[in-house]
C-alpha cells in the first residue's frame, strides 16, 4: 500500500506515518512540561523568625512536640531520642542543625516535630517551632540558586518564592537539602 491512487476517484493517498506523529505528540508534550516545570511541594516550618522548606517526599508524618530524652555526649544537633509507634527516633533541632540559635522556649508555642524518611538509615526527626503548610516551590528553573554561603549556612540549597505557603503573607523560604543537613549534624 503506498501513496498510489485510491479506488475512489484516482487521487493520491498520503499514508499516514502513526510513528512519526506519534513521536511528534511526544515531543511536544515533553517540551511543555519543561517549559511549565511545575516545581516541588515543600513541607515549610518555622524555625526561629526563619522559614524553611523541607521536600514533602522525605515527611512521613508531622506530630506535636514531645519531651526527648537526652543522650549523654551527642551531636550538639541532637535533643534526644522519643519512642513513636515502636520504634526509637532521633529528634534533630533544626535550627542547632543550621548553626542557629536555639528559639526562645515558650510554653504556648506550638512546636511540633517533622518525622523524616528515607533520608537516613536511622529514624529521624526534626524539631521546628512550628509547621506553617504545604508551598509549591518552583523547579530548578525556577528556584533562586543561591551561594549557601550567602544564606548562612551550607545544607540550605535555594531560596524559593512559593505558592501557596500558609502562614503570614511572606510565603518565600529557604529550602533544605536534607542529605546535606544530616551530613554536617551527624559526623
Amino acid at each position: 500500500m503506498g501513496a498510489g491512487p485510491s479506488a475512489q476517484g484516482g487521487r493520491p493517498r498520503p499514508e499516514r506515518d502513526l510513528r512519526a506523529e506519534r513521536a511528534a505528540a511526544l515531543a511536544r508534550r515533553g517540551s511543555a512540561a519543561a517549559a511549565t516545570d511545575s516545581g516541588v511541594d515543600h513541607l515549610v516550618c518555622a524555625c526561629g523568625g526563619e522559614r524553611y522548606g523541607v521536600p514533602l517526599a522525605a515527611v512521613a508524618q508531622v506530630l506535636p512536640s514531645r519531651p526527648a530524652t537526652p543522650m549523654p555526649g551527642a551531636v550538639p544537633a541532637l535533643d534526644g531520642l522519643v519512642a513513636l509507634s515502636g520504634r526509637i527516633v532521633g529528634v534533630l533541632s533544626l535550627a542547632r542543625a543550621l548553626g542557629r540559635p536555639d528559639p526562645a522556649s515558650d510554653a504556648d508555642a506550638a512546636a511540633h516535630m517533622i518525622v523524616l524518611r528515607g533520608v537516613h538509615p536511622q529514624p529521624l526527626a526534626l524539631a521546628v517551632d512550628r509547621v506553617l503548610g504545604i508551598a509549591r516551590a518552583p523547579g530548578a528553573a525556577g528556584a533562586e540558586a543561591t551561594d549557601p554561603d550567602r544564606l548562612g549556612n551550607e545544607a540550605a540549597s535555594v531560596y524559593a518564592p512559593a505558592s501557596g505557603a500558609a502562614g503570614d503573607g511572606r510565603p518565600d523560604f529557604v529550602v533544605i537539602d536534607l542529605p546535606r543537613l544530616l551530613r554536617r549534624a551527624l559526623p
